[in-house]
């Protein structure tokens, strides 16, 4: 397809008040502090430097020093923007916030401060005014970080020699003064470094082959052969960057090399992540946001989030997703020059709505450049819904553990179910008990079905009916993000564990199992209203009867949440007013999509199309 022109980018942010990225700073700055202070109350170190209790000097010392590398991050990368980026003064300084506060949520308070600190000493290096000769600033930092040196060499080559060698001359005197203060504490240090790539949380190299197998010097040998190819491939890439006009790109290129080189590489040295997502890739306007996204993600989340859990392949390879990403953005990537035709791809305006929604004016909520209709990046796609399932599973499960309030709210739901005559769930149960096939077969719906179906008409929608594939998904994870609310505020026993219901979802004379099996432990048992069972059988009646005209293909839609319904009940996990909550989150959502776009399912508009 022919690319787009370039459009001015967002109009709309060029009336915004001066007083946005003031108070960018001050809420950034603040929330930095006061979180910083937290997490290092209970710290006891870091996993690259030996750091002593976090009293309080030392954490007087180490806010500080968050507070000046966040300050000075965003300055920097405020003065050498990304292009077409709006506000970079205010992104600038969130973005190193965000590499800091979420190391230290992640359990590395230390290693955070330490490491957002060396990449503001970097950038201050090679994106300031660098007077001669320089390479103070990046000779702590290679202090600190060894595989650092990787900047040296890009000084070197960038003609500023004086600058390497003053760089490499600090970071060789402060490891002398570290190791001549302190030698036994020095050579623990390297030797827990060197024996890092067995730990669990390194997403190094060395780590990646530690997994793989290697051990003893076939470990060393490949670790070396692996980080110089890397090394020399990401300098060679940098120096082209940097000729572009495209300075953090290069910046983040070497520093995920040198991370990913690095003999342990944790969750907070991931902020390189940040700056190589400056860089561009993809042919149309689809594909564009897939590699940002998916680095700011690698950069900020837990890998644990990516992992589908399908063993062994994906959650031994998924396991590494940031060190797999390092390499990509090192390595493999072809990012684009500002040259390149593609360098610019937008996309062009949705067709306006004929009216807006429910007749407000104020609606649709989201702009016509973000409310395409075409067929969305599969990849972006895929992640978006495995790290999008992931925080729905982790906040699902964070609900704290009231039991005693789900009983008492179970027996209010019975009492209400009698005054409305809808209180069959015994005698659903009591036949399912005494039909076998029927609780089996029940139960082997209720763990697979669950899954399959939805993800099913998605990719039947992405496939055959790209045109209604966003609105559709749109108000699928608007309803599941609005279960959330009722499993949080209204926490509710299934009829199963609900002491004196009479209800099972056992044979009479086995051993009670839950419907999840093995999963039951990692799920919460509490979280019964609403029911999302029967807001995805519903959402995948909904999708299919307004998109076939196949007659039987409707039929067999409709009973499907029937069905549901009657699995669920019968076998003693949901109320029927749990079912009333599912259809109640399924409107909630569909109506949430209608306000953000002005489309409904039935709506059979064109894909947006691209011009020249």
């Amino acid at each position: 397809m022919p690319v787009s022109r370039a459009v001015p980018v967002g109009r709309r942010f060029g009336v915004v008040s001066a007083g946005v990225v003031p108070a960018c700073w001050v809420v950034v700055l603040l929330g930095v502090a006061v979180l910083t202070w937290r997490e290092l109350a209970a710290a006891a170190g870091g996993a690259q430097l030996a750091l002593p209790q976090a009293v309080a000097p030392s954490r007087v010392l180490l806010v500080g020093v968050a507070l000046g590398a966040v300050a000075g991050i965003g300055v920097l990368v405020g003065r050498r923007p990304p292009p077409g980026l709006p506000f970079p003064r205010a992104v600038a300084p969130a973005g190193a916030a965000a590499v800091l506060v979420g190391a230290e949520l992640r359990g590395h308070p230390a290693d955070a401060v330490l490491t957002v600190g060396c990449i503001a000493l970097v950038l201050a290096e090679m994106v300031g005014e660098g007077r001669r000769p320089g390479g103070v600033a990046l000779g702590v930092a290679i202090a600190v970080q060894p595989t650092f040196v990787l900047f040296a060499v890009v000084l070197w080559l960038r003609r500023r020699r004086g600058a390497a060698a003053v760089a490499l001359a600090v970071a060789a005197a402060v490891q002398g003064v570290v190791f001549g203060a302190d030698p036994a504490g020095a050579a623990a240090r390297w030797e827990r470094l060197t024996d890092a790539a067995a730990d669990l949380g390194n997403q190094s190299l060395p780590a990646v082959l530690s997994r793989l197998g290697l051990a003893g010097p076939g470990l060393v040998a490949g670790w070396l052969a692996l980080a110089v190819l890397v090394a020399v491939v990401a300098v060679r890439r940098a120096r082209v960057f940097t000729a572009d006009g495209q300075p953090l790109l290069a910046l983040g290129v070497v520093g995920c090399a040198a991370t990913a080189a690095a003999a342990y590489a944790g969750p907070a040295d991931l902020g390189w992540l940040l700056l190589a997502a400056t860089g561009r890739l993809g042919r149309r306007p689809e594909d564009r946001a897939l590699w940002p996204v998916a680095a700011v993600m690698a950069a900020l989340l837990p890998s644990s989030l990516f992992d589908p859990h399908i063993e062994p392949v994906t959650s031994f390879l998924l396991r590494n997703t940031p060190a797999m990403v390092l390499l990509a953005a090192a390595a493999a990537l072809p990012f684009r020059r500002r040259g390149d035709p593609l360098w610019v791809v937008r996309r062009v305006a949705a067709p306006e709505v004929a009216r807006p929604p429910f007749g407000l004016r104020g609606l649709p909520l989201l702009p016509a450049g973000l409310r395409p209709v075409s067929r969305p990046n599969l990849l972006l796609e895929l992640l978006l819904i495995q790290v999008g399932y992931g925080i729905y599973t982790w906040i699902r499960n964070a609900v704290p553990d009231r039991t005693e309030q789900a009983v008492a709210h179970a027996m209010a739901v019975v009492r209400v179910e009698r005054i409305l005559h809808v209180d069959v769930e015994h005698l659903l149960n009591a036949f399912a008990l005494r039909t076998r096939w029927v609780l089996e077969a029940g139960l082997q719906y209720y763990k697979s079905l669950h899954f399959a179906v939805p993800l099913a008409v998605l990719v039947w929608l992405y496939l055959c009916h790209p045109e209604r594939y966003r609105t559709g998904r749109t108000v699928l994870f608007a309803a599941t993000g609005l279960a959330l609310l009722g499993f949080w505020g209204y926490p509710l026993a299934p009829p199963r564990l609900t002491p004196g219901a009479g209800m099972s979802d056992t044979l009479p004379g086995k051993v009670g199992t839950a419907p999840l099996g093995a999963l039951t432990a990692l799920t919460n048992q509490y979280a019964a209203m609403p029911s999302l069972h029967v807001a995805w059988a519903g959402w995948c009646a909904l999708v299919v009867v307004t998109t076939s005209r196949s007659p039987w293909a409707r039929g067999l839609a409709l009973t499907y949440p029937v069905l549901t319904l009657f699995v669920v009940v019968s076998t003693a996990n949901h109320w029927v007013l749990d079912a009333v909550g599912g259809a109640a989150v399924l409107l909630a959502g569909a109506m949430v999509q209608y306000s953000l776009t002005g489309r409904l399912l039935v709506d059979r508009a064109p894909p947006t199309c691209w011009q020249n």
